[in-house]
């Protein structure tokens, strides 16, 4: 007989990830839970996006479905390769999203790895997303819920990564998962959603965390107006990112937004006018073409440059570094360096990078 397929099913102790292994379960998989243990436990009062409950509530559901799980630390990774940069680009003036870096480098970059000490063939999370086959490779493409496609966070997947995943809730509905998870019995049925949210202390802000947690030294700094006239002062440039209009520190008289963050000069600009704000060029580098191929020719692609923002219609104009001139086809607010952009074909996700610099 021939053996049951072995898969790493990712277990955050969500609603999501213990349908996705009860429906590899009923497939008749060996079925091995795993969750990630990513928090350090060096700062006080942190929270994260896997708290100590939420592996209680994967083991649970792992103990109902009869399946083995495992917890695998890896916080020390964790700070290494997904804290550590993102303070550096907060500490340069720059905005990270460290869920864009987490995933291609310790997410599934480490379950693949695990997967592989374990002879298991596949990783399964419950990512709202669908894979697909596209040109005789394999893609990404949004989830079908409109507030639930978590696609914008994978584009560092590479092909050989994509080989060996599922996600088997990604074209569900919610109510679709809770509907099983009920039907399943399984104890996550009414848990709510996590709040994306992968390092926090209540009461202070992500990147202020860090520069404790790496005791970090950060100087003062003036903050100016656009036409450079002294408005007060900064305790750092890691506090601001640009289009913030809260927590400024000095009044105008008016609404004001960080228009500019410049690291060489330590200075942080405000505006009243909001227009300063908007740009319709700017360049991408560090790009993963998903395909695994760098295109040869500029291409018009829809960019999306926040999560919970809308992809706009746009031109890619690649070049043999890696790197891409972005032309947008409408100015968009608040073009912000260290964020990731996102390039798609309609829903197909085609890959995408970290904006760099900005072009007016």
């Amino acid at each position: 007989m021939k053996s049951p397929e072995k898969v790493i099913v990712a277990m955050s102790g969500g609603v999501d990830s213990s349908v996705a292994a009860w429906l590899y379960r009923e497939r008749g998989a060996e079925v091995i839970g795993v969750t990630l243990r990513l928090q350090p436990d060096h700062i006080p009062g942190l929270e994260g996006c896997l708290s100590r409950q939420d592996e209680e509530y994967a083991a649970a559901v792992a103990r109902q479905l009869g399946i083995r799980h495992e917890i695998l630390d890896f916080s020390g990774d964790f700070v290494r390769d997904v804290l550590q940069p993102s303070w550096e680009e907060f500490a340069g003036g720059r905005t990270p999203n460290p869920c864009t870096i987490c995933n291609p480098r310790i997410k599934f970059g480490k379950l693949l790895q695990y997967a592989d000490q374990i002879g298991a063939a596949r990783v399964v999370t419950g990512h709202y997303v669908e894979l697909v086959e596209c040109h005789g490779r394999r893609a990404i493409r949004r989830g079908h819920g409109p507030n639930k496609d978590q696609s914008y966070f994978l584009f560092g997947l590479t092909q050989p990564m994509l080989a060996r995943l599922d996600f088997p809730v990604g074209t569900m509905a919610k109510t679709t998962v809770r509907q099983l998870a009920q039907q399943a019995g399984l104890v996550t049925c009414d848990k709510k959603d996590s709040q994306d949210t992968c390092f926090a202390v209540p009461g202070e802000s992500f990147q202020e965390s860090l520069r404790r947690m790496f005791h970090a030294a950060m100087p003062e700094g003036d903050i100016v107006s656009t036409d450079g006239r002294r408005l007060g002062r900064h305790c750092g440039i890691h506090q601001f990112t640009l289009g913030q209009r809260k927590g400024l520190g000095v009044a105008m008289g008016a609404p004001a937004y960080v228009t500019r963050i410049d690291p060489k000069h330590n200075t942080v600009t405000l505006s009243t006018d909001e227009r300063e704000l908007a740009r319709s060029r700017f360049r991408v580098t560090a790009i993963n073409w998903q395909s695994g191929n760098v295109p040869a020719t500029p291409f018009p692609a829809l960019i999306q440059i926040r999560y919970r923002s809308r992809a706009v219609a746009g031109r890619i104009i690649p070049d043999a570094e890696t790197g891409a001139e972005i032309e947008l086809a409408e100015p968009l607010r608040a073009v912000t360096p260290g964020q990731a952009a996102v390039f798609y074909d309609r829903d197909l996700l085609l890959g995408g990078g970290f904006i760099n610099n900005l072009e007016d």
